[in-house]
């Protein structure tokens, strides 16, 4: 586990995190009402903004956040410019008003920094910003870096407001969550930042706890029902919370040691219906509950580490912050939610974010956490290495399962006596699965993951893993389909934004159509790499075996510009776990890693035993 040691919040509410936590505890709001016409948007509406450019709002958050780890640990610069410090940028769509690569953005942010190791850009929906301090923690935990700086952007203008326009999300007023008389979300600009180290700050202990990310397998745009999903990665999170802070493997009162829950708390009708559920079912309906986008609106990219930043203030300030706009609950599971400020002596909260796609983060953040006293020598230590047993590559060129070729490109395709010319991956889809009508919905980079995973999966002849996880890599992002989104908006005399086209602007959406297709609740993440760098996207892979629940994988490089520019070059990975017995120990932290390790062996031990 990371420890956090340094912070910034740029928002309309403020340029420094202390200025945006001091405006949310007087209950100020930066949602405002914009006229007709604002960023090209021919109905006004509400939201949170800042007009800044994307990459300059970025750079000036890490920069103070920086700045901050200076003055709190002295040597920070030193361990924050070398190759032993990540640095993650976290983001929905970045500059897509100038149609600049994310990729590209974060190599400039990271240069300008000062940082020499290659960025990484998380670009999973409204969990963007869970995911990345998720991926920080796993890769310091796994000792891949010293050092990680996590920071969280969105610009929202005429792309991002249409699209949530289009799909009839956005509140014609300030938002309420979880309220009776709530209308919909409200979108914010900002730049939050955090920076973890292996070290802490002495006297001044935040860990970042371990994080957990799953899908509904339920919906690309619309939340479960049964929230199986967010409730799976809750539970995980709870299981982590009490190893923690135990010394046993028992369950623990979770109102004894959390001050809050901070929930996504978007507004919206579904979404705040299935958190409740999601709370109701892991047993914390009576623990306090809070949200914060009544304050800054929906900030996509850089809501999970600024509502991380302001929860981790209140608890520094003995505080539970209300939920701004709620006055009476309107969901059917039983929550807590805090209205008003309220006092607390609790140095611990969970936070949630929930995602198209189907995908859920959730994570734990505690002050100086107390533990039981620590009195062992010896411990049984596991050691996860994952191993590939199938492998795919699919391009315009080819197609090569498991080292043989299904077809390569001097063959005709589609062509059959009374039939119409196809694309490729049409008719493979056609002649290899050819019972998911669905498919004609996707866009290519959907279609291309699907396929690919398709003929991958059938490959394993009928294995399951519900708890698979799903993790791509690509330079593009979600190229296509933001073109064919702009020329929806572009045209003032056609301006008719394509709901159908604008959820395909989130790379990620292929994740959740193939965890959708074959029942998969396991991980979903997508990666952005300022190219295809295999030893990059190996030590990711290695950081999320952190992950004791995940048995395997299905992931790689997938790209996709138009029919005749794409690639998919997939596989499929089982992780091996072997043990390292009578290890000698020394140091809390190293006891703490063990035991954590020896407790999931037990549980898996006793669940084959039963």
């Amino acid at each position: 586990m990371a420890y956090i040691i340094a912070d910034n919040i740029i928002s309309p509410l403020g340029e420094t995190s202390e200025e945006n936590y001091l405006s949310v505890k007087a209950g100020r709001s930066g949602i405002r009402a914009y006229e007709p016409g604002t960023c090209n948007i021919p109905e006004g509406f509400y939201a949170s903004l800042l007009f800044e450019d994307f990459e300059t709002l970025a750079l000036r958050s890490a920069q103070k956040a920086i700045a901050n780890a200076q003055k709190t640990m002295g040597n920070a610069q030193l361990e924050l410019k070398g190759k032993r410090t990540a640095f993650i940028l976290s983001s929905t769509k970045g500059n897509i008003e100038e149609n600049i690569s994310l990729a590209d953005s974060a190599q400039r942010i990271a240069s300008q920094l000062g940082i020499d190791s290659k960025p990484i850009v998380v670009c999973n929906a409204c969990i963007s910003g869970l995911s990345a301090l998720i991926l920080g923690n796993r890769l310091i935990d796994s000792g891949l870096y010293d050092a990680a700086i996590v920071c969280g952007c969105d610009t929202p203008r005429q792309f991002i407001l249409s699209g949530f326009q289009s799909l009839k999300a956005l509140s014609p007023e300030p938002c309420r969550p979880f309220d009776m008389e709530r209308m919909g979300l409200n979108l914010g600009e900002a730049a939050a930042t955090l920076i973890l180290s292996k070290n802490p700050i002495q006297g001044n202990s935040w860990r970042m706890g371990d994080g957990f990310i799953r899908n509904d397998a339920f919906h690309i745009s619309t939340p479960s029902k049964t929230a199986d999903g967010l409730y799976l990665s809750l539970q995980r999170t709870l299981e982590s919370y009490t190893k923690e802070i135990s010394s046993t493997c028992k369950q623990i009162d979770m109102k004894a040691h959390l001050a809050f829950i901070n929930a996504h708390g978007t507004a919206t009708l579904f979404n705040d219906q299935m958190e409740s559920v999601a709370i109701g079912r892991a047993g914390l309906s009576d623990l306090p509950a809070n949200a914060y986008k009544s304050f800054w609106g929906h900030t996509m990219g850089a809501a999970g580490i600024l509502e991380t930043i302001i929860s981790m203030k209140a608890i520094d300030d003995d505080t539970i912050l209300g939920t701004r706009g709620f006055s009476e609950l309107g969901v059917s599971g039983k929550m807590n939610i805090c209205a008003e400020n309220r006092p607390t002596d609790k140095k611990g909260f969970i936070k949630m974010l929930s995602g198209f796609g189907g995908c859920n983060a959730t994570i734990w953040a505690a002050k100086n956490p107390e533990r039981e006293n620590i009195a062992l020598s010896q411990i049984e230590q596991q050691n996860r290495e994952f191993t590939t047993t199938h492998t795919i590559r699919i391009t315009p060129e080819e197609v090569i399962l498991d080292q043989r070729k299904l077809w390569e490109g001097k063959k005709e395709l589609g062509k059959q006596e009374g039939q119409e010319h196809h694309s490729l991956l049409t008719t493979l889809y056609k002649q290899m699965i050819g019972n998911y009508p669905k498919f004609y919905k996707m866009d290519g980079l959907s279609r291309l993951g699907f396929v690919a995973s398709e003929i991958l999966l059938n490959a394993e002849k009928g294995e399951t893993d519900e708890e698979r996880a799903i993790i791509f890599f690509n330079h593009s992002s979600s190229i296509a389909s933001d073109r064919n989104y702009k020329e929806s908006i572009n045209d003032k005399d056609n301006y008719f934004p394509s709901p159908s086209i604008f959820v395909y602007t989130l790379p990620n959406i292929v994740t959740g159509e193939i965890a959708i297709r074959n029942h998969f609740h396991g991980e979903t993440s997508f990666f952005i790499l300022p190219d295809k760098d295999e030893r990059m996207m190996e030590e990711i892979l290695q950081a999320s075996c952190r992950d004791a629940q995940s048995k395997s994988f299905l992931t790689g490089w997938i790209d996709y510009e138009d029919e005749r520019h794409f690639e998919a070059e997939l596989k499929i990975c089982r992780i091996q776990s072997s043990l390292i017995a009578n290890q000698e120990v020394k140091g809390v932290k190293e006891v703490k890693e063990l035991r954590r390790m020896s407790c999931s062996l037990i549980r898996r031990k006793n669940k084959i035993l039963k």
